[in-house]
């Protein structure tokens, strides 16, 4: 399974926490040119996701409460599950290739901000989302 987490450091000030989310020299050639950023919620105990894509890739992080991640390689069927969790010194970056399926379940009492970029522009005559059911 093609998974990449990368751990991005809080900058704290008087005001709040900063992170560097993503930058273009973390991006190889093919994925320079600028495409879409998102930001999702998630409320308590709701999950998003229960779907995978042909083309996209996508890059992940969440800002606000804990979920856990469920991703399965439509191919092998191989399965990984992780907790993201906000309140850590390090807020983990997940990178996902295509054809993984994955989903997040909010596994906290507060709603989940959730913030991603991915290297297509939704279309909606071409969403490129395929429902598939890991959780």
């Amino acid at each position: 399974m093609d998974l990449n987490i990368v751990k991005l450091k809080k900058k704290k000030s008087k005001s709040g926490d900063l992170v560097e989310f993503l930058k273009s020299n973390e991006l190889d050639k093919s994925n320079k040119e600028f495409a879409q950023i998102y930001v999702a919620t998630i409320l308590p105990e709701k999950i998003r996701g229960n779907h995978y894509h042909k083309k996209k890739l996508e890059w992940f992080t969440i800002f606000n409460g804990r979920v856990k991640v469920i991703l399965e390689d439509i191919k092998t069927k191989e399965r990984k599950e992780l907790v993201l969790d906000s309140s850590q010194e390090c807020l983990s970056r997940i990178f996902l290739n295509n054809k993984i399926a994955h989903v997040f379940k909010n596994i906290s009492d507060t709603t989940v901000v959730l913030v991603a970029y991915t290297n297509k522009i939704y279309d909606t005559n071409n969403p490129d989302t395929y429902e598939y059911k890991v959780l």
